[in-house]
């Protein structure tokens, strides 16, 4: 009984630490003359970093592509 409650224990952790590396996100943003990339734990910051960065050489821009990153 001790080992199932330590394997379950143990697993329980491994998940924790895993998903905590997985939670930042990177997102790029393309305008007519300029590409940036953002970074951030939350989506929502990413994007906005992303289209702030591109929209300093460029009017226009959007976001090409926002996926959990390392």
């Amino acid at each position: 009984m001790r080992k199932i409650l330590f394997s379950f224990a143990f697993a329980t952790a491994l998940l924790a630490l895993a998903s905590s590396e997985a939670s930042a996100f990177v997102c790029k943003a393309v305008g007519l003359r300029s590409r940036a990339w953002g970074r951030s734990y939350s989506v929502v910051e990413a994007k906005l970093t992303a289209l702030n960065r591109c929209q300093r050489r460029s009017v226009i821009c959007t976001i090409s592509y926002c996926r959990p990153g390392y």
